[in-house]
């Protein structure tokens, strides 16, 4: 890849720093590129380094001690990761696995750490981000503890699809995560969420064109998330 002489500037973490300051801090890290489905880090790995996107996507999970996943998050280029690690000095908290070829901008830890007592605005973007993460960590136990899979299938659903270009008032979820995928974001079995896709396909709410998956009635799915309609919800708890 090419590196832009300004590789910070993609970053909101560093909009409202000069271009001069962000030269300088870019000066601090180092180039790693890595194949899809690699390991980036784990809990057991050295170091707490920040990692930047430059290209690419990685995926956030952890594992049981059975070895059962559970993805957290996805981020994208002009996404960050590493600094829960970086600010406290302990162990990585999850597993980072590429999901495409990956371009990361790496940052040391005891850099990012110096960078955080220099910009004071730099680490108040830090504290936002991290706020983000707890809130999403929350709902995602009260999620587990209050829903039955059927529900979490359709939030999920309804956390990725979008207004559908070709059907008014429909919605679409392109590309379909796979089935493995799916059941690693909701914490459930892979043939648990098979069962819930086939019977809310069996019921209109859902149907799927190859990668696509399009939902006719957006409500339909709301409904179900809410508990309010019976059908699919019904037969898989």
């Amino acid at each position: 890849m090419s590196v832009p002489s300004d590789p910070l500037a993609r970053f909101t973490l560093f909009e409202e720093t000069a271009p001069d300051v962000r030269q300088q801090l870019a000066t601090l890290c180092y180039h790693r590129s890595f194949a899809p489905r690699q390991m980036i880090c784990d809990v057991s790995s050295p170091g707490h380094d920040v990692m930047f996107i430059l290209e690419g996507s990685v995926s956030i999970s952890s594992y049981s001690s059975s070895g059962r996943e559970t993805s957290f998050a996805h981020l994208e280029a002009g996404d960050y990761f590493g600094e829960i690690a970086a600010i406290d000095g302990l162990r990585r908290s999850a597993t980072v696995t590429a999901r495409t070829g990956v371009a990361l901008l790496v940052m040391p830890g005891d850099s990012f750490r110096a960078l955080l007592r220099q910009h004071p605005a730099i680490a108040w973007r830090v504290m936002l981000r991290m706020t983000e993460v707890i809130r999403s960590a929350n709902e995602r136990v009260q999620s587990f503890s209050t829903q039955s899979v059927t529900q979490r299938v359709c939030q999920e659903l309804l956390n990725l699809c979008k207004p559908s270009q070709a059907v008014r008032g429909a919605f679409i979820v392109y590309p379909v995560p796979t089935q493995a995928n799916l059941g690693a974001r909701i914490g459930a079995s892979r043939e648990t969420v098979a069962r819930v896709l086939l019977d809310l396909a069996q019921d209109g709410i859902i149907s799927r064109k190859g990668r696509t998956l399009t939902i006719p009635n957006r409500e339909h799915l709301e409904a179900l998330v809410e508990g309010l309609r019976g059908g699919a919800q019904a037969r898989v708890a």
